[in-house]
């Protein structure tokens, strides 16, 4: 399946294939099947029609937590393709959850933060992966509210699975600081109050490159890599093989 030219939705932010990078055992990142972006809430018939007609989305990994999804209080015309999947543990408030990770880190995202999201969500990661793995998933699409913390560090980690080397994992997750001003229309339109200036709170929701950069380098420092990570959060090597096989494409 070949991706189509044309991506920009109307009403969803941050969204894009994600590929085709090459690969250190050769070949790139198979075309067309793995997409991203932020919250669908806002998506247009236009987009619904491209969504399901070009690029024939066929699972949603929606990473949000249920508080996220009460705040908006509306749905999408998509809705029977997810397959929810929160980063966060379900059964504690996502108030007390920030709460948690603001008095570790501050209140900006981090190469530690992130890092800190694989002991939150082990489960969660291990079965968005076993989505992956399904041949009869794809093409799928992986979305949080912004599109580039929660999805940005899964997709690193399904990177650096398949081989893409470091400085192309973290150059996609740049690639999120184009639509920065569309996510804070996004979450302004949910009644978010955004304290700051407007480029006080672009810098806050920025998407350095380094930042991915040291995410992946404390992974690996702590946990030997994605691999070793999602096989010992129950992941088979099955699984991961079908993963590499499917999302692969050799010559």
């Amino acid at each position: 399946m070949t991706a189509p030219s044309h991506l920009e939705l109307e009403g969803v932010h941050n969204f894009r294939a994600l590929g085709p990078y090459h690969l250190a055992g050769g070949g790139h990142i198979r075309p067309g099947l793995v997409y991203r972006s932020g919250a669908l809430e806002l998506m247009t018939g236009a987009d619904l029609a491209l969504l399901t007609g070009d690029i024939r989305i066929h699972t949603i990994l929606d990473l949000r937590h249920p508080d996220e999804l009460t705040m908006t209080g509306r749905g999408h015309g998509l809705m029977d393709l997810v397959h929810a999947c929160s980063i966060f543990p379900e059964e504690l408030r996502q108030e007390d959850l920030i709460a948690e990770l603001n008095g570790l880190y501050g209140t900006g995202p981090t190469p530690g933060r992130y890092l800190h999201y694989l002991e939150m969500g082990g489960d969660r990661f291990a079965r968005a992966f076993e989505v992956f793995g399904n041949a009869a998933a794809y093409p799928v699409l992986v979305h949080c509210t912004a599109g580039k913390d929660r999805t940005g560090v899964l997709l690193a980690m399904l990177m650096e699975i398949l081989g893409a080397s470091d400085d192309d994992i973290a150059a996609e997750y740049g690639l999120s600081d184009a639509s920065i001003d569309r996510l804070m229309a996004y979450l302004r339109s949910n009644g978010r109050v955004l304290e700051g200036t407007d480029d006080e709170i672009r810098a806050r929701l920025s998407t350095p490159p380094e930042r991915m950069s040291g995410f992946v380098t404390m992974m690996r420092e702590k946990h030997g890599g994605a691999e070793p990570y999602l096989r010992s959060q129950g992941v088979s090597a099955e699984t991961i093989a079908n993963v590499r096989e499917l999302l692969t494409e050799r010559g």
